[in-house]
């Protein structure tokens, strides 16, 4: 896996563009982010709701070879501080872009991260030129039960602060990877290892509530493709559907030999199908 700085200097070699770390001021606090590359149209990347921006390592010089990338960890994620008191994802997301001055973008959301490229689409399409999720959790949607108890099951150790115990279960749950991922497995032990305060910092996230994006997703007039692992799990396939559903033209793709974490399964593919949603839209 490449590590972050050794991705910064690689995308800065390939590019020749200025491949740089900063913090951006958001409201109570900052915000880490990294942007690379100089092409003509420009990719934000949403990292989803356990691994941080690190696991965009190994399809960010892939990107930024044709792409300005920006990508950046949430509050409490990676290099970022943990957040003090409620705030807002969407409003950080204006000051990160505000921060990399940019206007127009298209915005590359994973799981978590997905939701949260839906929501800032809906509420700022004046800044949106792509919509690109991947396993997208959407703000609205009633998980089933199946699902609840997985999350349940997944980070109960957390309780009595059991950290490995959480890394323990996430790896045996058959919806984050493919069958014989051990590469991939490896990297997203190594991830969560790393910043550890991720985990933490999603259990007593302070986030403000969301309301509901299912009444507003027809409203979307922007080219929208929805990425989805054929290992994912079923309520993820499900928003995938109902995705395709209410947002107009918009195209759904079945990532195959994927789980929930596609982006650490495969780097490279689902690099090019970012790449190529960008340059030709639909």
């Amino acid at each position: 896996m490449i590590g972050r700085l050794t991705a910064l200097a690689l995308s800065l070699a390939l590019t020749g563009g200025a491949a740089r770390a900063e913090m951006a001021d958001v409201d109570g606090g900052q915000i880490y982010y990294e942007t690379c590359g100089k092409g003509a149209r420009t990719i934000v990347l949403l990292h989803d709701g356990v691994v941080d921006s690190a696991s965009f390592d190994d399809m960010w010089a892939v990107l930024c070879k044709d792409f300005r990338v920006v990508r950046y960890d949430r509050r409490g994620y990676g290099k970022s501080p943990a957040a003090k008191a409620a705030y807002s994802a969407q409003d950080d997301l204006v000051a990160v872009m505000a921060a990399a001055k940019l206007d127009r973008v298209s915005l590359v959301g994973f799981s978590f991260g997905g939701g949260l490229a839906l929501s800032y689409a809906i509420q700022h399409p004046e800044q949106v030129d792509r919509l690109i999720m991947s396993g997208a959790s959407i703000n609205g949607f009633a998980v089933s039960k199946h699902f609840a108890d997985r999350n349940m099951r997944i980070g109960l150790p957390m309780i009595v602060g059991n950290f490995d115990g959480v890394i323990a279960n996430a790896a045996k749950d058959p919806y984050l990877l493919a069958p014989g991922h051990d590469t991939a497995l490896a990297k997203a032990i190594a991830l969560s290892k790393a910043s550890p305060q991720n985990f933490r910092h999603q259990m007593r996230d302070p986030l403000k509530s969301w309301p509901s994006d299912l009444p507003r997703m027809p409203e979307l007039k922007l080219p929208t493709l929805i990425l989805v692992g054929d290992h994912d799990i079923p309520d993820v396939h499900a928003m995938a559907g109902v995705a395709q559903v209410l947002i107009p033209g918009s195209k759904r793709v079945v990532v195959r030999d994927s789980g929930h974490l596609m982006q650490l399964e495969h780097p490279a593919e689902v690099a090019d199908l970012i790449g190529d949603f960008v340059r030709k839209g639909q």
